[in-house]
């Protein structure tokens, strides 16, 4: 291990006199009425290029990338910001996509340029909306590969070459990305989930595979109806299925009925192969398996299946979260309209009671670094630990407090907070808290540079009453999940838990329930990260009620260093 913590290789370097290859895409925002479920009604979403789900982003690692992001004025009053959800921006904090944070909202009639470069990742990631909750409309996957044959490769179906991505090799890829629909306006939704009527709900009406479903296979809109969501393969072949979890809401359990699945990736980490039975999808998440196709005849279909994981009230298989594995060598445009009959399928691969952690315990990765050995291994320079606690404020709405405080507007109307303290509009952080590094004059939590700081994500009884999971997006980094435990964390007791033996690493962690009797805390976890990156990072839990609830904090990492990090492209 490096006796300096200066020794560990960062991430983040380029090349200042390469030629990197540049991409442009044009979103183009707008309001409009939509149905997803065949539903007897279409409700107001906002869409990318009138899309659900969004275009999907296709590029190479190392490529400068720019979103010209158009959001129109056409009937349309909200304000517009979109977040790509994984990728790390080094040299690119304005381009994270946090408004009031990193950048303005991007006003009706307005346009915004987003330019970032993906350093040193691959894998699958996606990009959503980050404001209010059109992250339910505007989410669209955005997929990093090593090579520009790779590419080629998996987006051309009429391609012979076999794919190599991160050590694995397939025939073929395919992207199925769930979501939550729900029977109201994305305005409506967002006013219900800031009043003070809400109480959490049941969850969506609908749940979407490549923004298909059928709500009610007995009674339906016919017209513009597409039935379920279909993936064709061909048989005897190996296929990577790269899943993003854009769910908003709540927590799945997914399965293909009769089909092994290998997990080989994880929040575009790539991990040792793993047999899965089924996939815990969590907000945020993204995973890849591999599945062998069998050789079956023209036209078999297997149901790909969704059961509620974590669900306070229900059990069992989803109402309509369903889609088809359909082997076909030619294309076919026959729709599916019929839900699998629940009867025929396994019970066996997802039990009716989540199970705390899934496999997380079990997941290695595939190559260990020196880097990973010395971040791991090291001592960290400070604990933040984040004691989160869900309160009725005094207009009866819900909030939530972070050690005890409930944090204000970030930015201006005219000014981002990045801007502000890149131009020394607010001065120095001032005396921060020794408690967790809390400054009061940015509102953020300060690190300094290339230190290692140790995270606790701790969860407490609702006032309702229920202990629920949280998954924890860690922006412009990923980390190491290193520990959890019961109940509450207390640092002198907990400060030397290690118990997962090969820590992987994430941009999304679920803090999971873990009661002891008579106290409300209710289980915490323990991710590990390395400074870096200079920049305002968001830290929030994934659960779009709660992060508008303000179960979000920023980390200022390296004050002195912002300004001077921002790259030009």
């Amino acid at each position: 291990m490096p006796e300096n913590l200066q020794e560990i290789k960062p991430l983040g370097l380029y090349d200042s006199n390469a030629v990197y290859n540049k991409r442009t895409f044009d979103f183009h925002l707008s309001l409009d009425y939509h149905n997803s479920d065949c539903f007897s009604e279409s409700y107001p979403q906002i869409l990318v290029n009138h899309q659900h789900p969004s275009p999907a982003i296709h590029v190479v690692k190392n490529d400068i990338v720019r979103f010209r992001i158009h959001n129109s004025r056409v009937n349309n009053n909200q304000s517009a910001a979109i977040h790509i959800h994984g990728i790390r921006q080094y040299g690119s904090n304005d381009a994270d996509g946090v408004p009031g944070v990193t950048q303005l909202e991007i006003l009706p009639g307005h346009e915004f340029t987003q330019q970032f470069q993906v350093l040193e990742q691959t894998g699958t990631y996606y990009y959503h909306a980050h404001i209010g909750v059109q992250d339910d409309s505007v989410q669209g996957p955005f997929i990093v590969y090593e090579n520009e044959a790779s590419l080629l490769a998996a987006t051309s179906r009429s391609s012979s070459f076999r794919i190599s991505e991160g050590g694995y090799e397939y025939d073929e890829e395919r992207i199925l990305q769930w979501s939550e629909y729900w029977h109201q306006s994305g305005y409506d939704r967002h006013e219900y989930v800031m009043s003070k009527d809400f109480v959490g709900d049941e969850g969506p009406d609908s749940i979407l595979l490549n923004g298909k479903t059928i709500y009610d296979t007995q009674s339906y809109t016919e017209e513009g109806c597409e039935g379920f969501s279909v993936i064709d393969v061909e048989p005897n072949r190996i296929y990577r299925f790269r899943i993003i979890s854009s769910l908003t809401f709540r927590f799945l359990g997914m399965f293909i009925q009769d089909h092994d699945m290998v997990l080989i990736e994880v929040d575009g980490e790539y991990i040792k192969p793993h047999d899965i039975k089924h996939l815990e999808m969590a907000p945020g998440q993204r995973m890849s398996i591999l599945v062998q196709t069998g050789d079956y005849p023209d036209g078999t279909l297997f149901p790909i299946a969704t059961k509620y994981m974590w669900h306070p009230n229900k059990r069992g298989f989803t109402n309509n979260g369903y889609g088809y594995l359909r082997y076909s060598k030619r294309p076919r445009s026959a729709r599916i309209m019929k839900k699998p009959d629940i009867a025929f399928l396994s019970n066996e691969n997802i039990p009716d009671e989540a199970v705390s952690g899934w496999v997380t315990h079990g997941m290695e990765p595939l190559v260990v670094t020196e880097r990973d050995k010395a971040i791991v291994e090291g001592k960290a320079s400070r604990t933040i630990h984040l004691d989160t606690m869900s309160v009725l404020v005094p207009n009866s709405t819900r909030s939530f407090e972070i050690n005890g405080r409930m944090h204000g507007i970030w930015g201006t109307s005219s000014t981002s907070l990045l801007d502000q303290i890149s131009n020394g509009l607010l001065g120095p952080v001032g005396s921060l808290d020794p408690k967790d590094n809390y400054s009061s004059n940015h509102q953020t939590y300060v690190v300094g540079h290339n230190e290692i700081i140790d995270f606790v994500f701790q969860n407490h009884f609702a006032p309702e009453g229920a202990c629920v999971p949280h998954p924890w997006h860690t922006h412009g980094y990923s980390h190491y999940l290193i520990a959890e435990g019961s109940g509450l964390y207390q640092h002198e007791v907990h400060k030397d838990i290690r118990n997962f033996e090969t820590p992987v690493l994430k941009d999304v962690t679920i803090s999971y329930p873990a009661v002891e009797q008579g106290i409300t805390a209710c289980g915490w976890a323990k991710v590990r990260i390395f400074t870096d990156n200079p920049g305002l990072w968001a830290i929030h839990c994934h659960l779009t009620m709660h992060m508008l609830h303000k179960k979000m904090i920023v980390l200022e990492v390296a004050p002195d260093m912002i300004s001077s990090s921002r790259r030009s492209f």
